[in-house]
């Protein structure tokens, strides 16, 4: 059985990371945002690696290995959700190389990131959100532990138009409450 772990970015993980920026296959139609400068990725990559190691509570990236083999990233951000700083909370994403996907490793994946985010951080809620028309993704997340929570209409501009998406999150109470 394959095995899925985490790990920090490295500088020899940067060129592999621009390239599936740059390649509408790689990094997936529901990621694609449109042709990337290539210098200015790498460039902005190179400086968050120099400044955080991409392990900063505000927002972070980690690689996701297969059997040692880097297959993408898992991701988080901050989203806030009201004026108090207790407001916010981290909101996960998640890129996996074409080849790999559909084989459980992005469940497991955001599995292992929602534990990294629980275990680092004083947070009380883990969310994610995917496009409408990913239902594979949202498998993913239900398989992870998530709860849908809802539709957010005409969220993301993708492609010339405007696409719903469909908002998940787990508690940390749920989280524990899982836990063996």
């Amino acid at each position: 059985m394959a095995v899925v772990h985490l790990r920090p970015v490295q500088r020899d993980d940067l060129a592999w990371m621009v390239a599936m920026v740059a390649d509408r296959d790689a990094v997936g139609e529901h990621n694609w945002v449109g042709p990337a400068d290539l210098d200015e990725t790498l460039g902005r990559l190179h400086h968050q690696f120099q400044c955080d190691g991409f392990l900063d509570p505000r927002g972070g990236r980690l690689v996701v290995e297969v059997d040692g083999e880097p297959i993408g990233d898992v991701s988080w951000r901050p989203e806030r959700w009201g004026p108090s700083q207790g407001s916010t909370c981290p909101s996960i994403g998640i890129a996996l190389l074409p080849q790999h996907r559909g084989k459980g490793y992005g469940t497991i994946a955001q599995r292992l990131l929602v534990d990294h985010l629980f275990h680092e951080y004083s947070v009380r809620r883990v969310q994610s959100d995917t496009a409408i028309d990913n239902p594979a993704e949202q498998h993913a997340l239900e398989n992870a532990g998530f709860v849908r929570e809802g539709v957010v209409r005409e969220a993301e501009l993708r492609d010339g138009r405007y696409h719903d998406h469909v908002l998940y999150s787990i508690l940390r109470s749920e989280w524990l409450a899982a836990r063996p």
